[in-house]
């Protein structure tokens, strides 16, 4: 995005939004789409496999207090918006893993049909 913003010459100042340089161009987000297709097939991975750390981690069940403030983002609720489903119906379709590459498939047209990079 900083090369788009130096090729059309504007400031960081004028709080331009990312869409409507890449609309000016008529360009879309290509890498956060593939970085998406690999969290989402990475995710059905780990939940296919034997190791519950893993698991744990990703999920975000850990020990401990939170910290003060709004929750961040984690890499779960990524998922889960990215697709669209509940936390039971994620896990009802990661075991079978042609849904899966299904789902990963639609998940990433979708986010380039709509330009829907939120999260």
């Amino acid at each position: 995005m900083w090369f788009y913003r130096r090729l059309l010459r504007i400031s960081w100042r004028e709080r331009r939004t990312y869409q409507s340089i890449l609309e000016e161009l008529n360009e879309e987000r290509k890498l956060f789409n593939y970085i998406k297709k690999r969290k989402l097939i990475f995710f059905g991975h780990t939940c296919r496999s034997k190791c519950t750390l893993m698991k744990n981690i990703l999920q975000g069940r850990m020990e401990g207090k939170r910290q003060r403030g709004r929750p961040r983002i984690n890499y779960f609720d990524n998922i889960k918006s990215w697709t669209q489903m509940t936390t039971r119906e994620l896990y009802d379709v990661i075991l079978e893993r042609d849904v899966w590459r299904q789902m990963v498939y639609e998940a990433v047209r979708a986010a380039n049909v709509l330009g829907n990079d939120a999260g």
